[in-house]
């Protein structure tokens, strides 16, 4: 009975790892692990759950109505490794889910919804909140002006390697670290082989040399060197366990299968302040995501909710380093 073996732990205020009921399991944010292949990359690991992140990139023509922007795509996928439920494409073969938990029944939405035991779902969900997030401007991604105008495409993908729970916020964290480790590579524009009348962006190799330099456009000289986003807000996440009217920070897999339901909520690391008076964070709410039909959450259950989530993002803030 995995419920009830849960349940004597957490009855007398502790977990299974002897973890308190809101403390999150040690998480690391390494970048820079595939600088080969990539252009921005990370290993994220909370507890045993490992997400291998990387961006590559694309240069595409922008649509009409945002030609001063460019693009970003997110891409999840579960390795094979991570339970034989996992197809060799990442996702879960038909009739394999592994548990009961949030994913199997039905969900409810506060803002978003999600299931935690489905690729695809988390895969729209964390797509949107990096999107809606805004945590940069997208004309950042801009290469070319004018009637030609052309644009970066950032192609985010995420590989969970190990999956022992709360897979969406190490993909997030992933995706947030690696967008600070992405690297926009130097271009220029030269004639296009087939109409020499109109012009096509080229990527330079990476060199060193003056004299290149020299040769390209004063206002390509800052992409020579290679151009990081600025952001304008830090997207941390935290995911909380429902288990009999009990709030489990950062749960394991274990956890979240005989879980009643699972918040997300999404805060700007930017904006997390201490009230002097009172003591409690106050900061910017960016997404709140629920799953579970199961589970009623209280206003006051959900105000619990934000304040771990604000000090989760003061937790993280010396490795995300906003």
């Amino acid at each position: 009975d995995p419920r009830g073996y849960i349940s004597t732990f957490t009855s007398s205020n502790t977990r299974p790892s002897s973890r308190p009921h809101h403390t999150a399991r040690r998480t690391t944010l390494l970048p820079n692990v595939l600088p080969r292949n990539t252009y921005g990359s990370s290993l994220t690991t909370i507890g045993s759950t490992q997400v291998i992140t990387g961006i590559t990139l694309q240069i595409g023509t922008p649509p009409p109505n945002t030609k001063t922007q460019g693009e970003i795509d997110v891409e999840v996928s579960f390795s094979p490794l991570c339970g034989g439920q996992y197809t060799a494409h990442g996702r879960v073969q038909s009739g394999k889910t592994e548990g009961g938990g949030v994913g199997a029944g039905g969900s409810s939405t506060t803002l978003s919804s999600i299931s935690y035991s489905d690729p695809q779902s988390m895969e729209s969900y964390i797509k949107r909140t990096i999107l809606h997030c805004d945590v940069f401007d997208l004309s950042q991604l801009s290469v070319k002006d004018g009637s030609s105008a052309s644009a970066w495409k950032v192609i985010v993908h995420c590989m969970v390697v190990n999956h022992d729970g709360n897979v969406v916020d190490a993909c997030i964290l992933g995706i947030m670290t690696s967008l600070k480790d992405l690297s926009l590579p130097p271009v220029t524009t030269v004639p296009s082989e087939l109409n020499p009348k109109e012009e096509v962006v080229r990527i330079l190799p990476p060199t060193n040399s003056n004299s290149d330099i020299n040769e390209v456009a004063e206002s390509t000289k800052r992409k020579k060197r290679g151009t990081s986003l600025t952001f304008s807000k830090m997207a941390v996440p935290l995911t909380v366990a429902l288990f009999d009217n009990k709030l489990l920070v950062d749960p394991t897999l274990e956890e979240e299968n005989v879980s009643d339901g699972m918040i997300t909520i999404v805060v700007d690391l930017m904006s997390v302040v201490q009230d002097e008076e009172t003591n409690a964070l106050n900061g910017t709410i960016l997404s709140l995501a629920k799953s579970g039909g199961g589970a009623i959450i209280s206003s006051e259950e959900i105000a619990a909710c934000v304040q771990l989530a604000f000090g989760r993002a003061k937790e993280l803030k010396s490795i995300m380093n906003p």
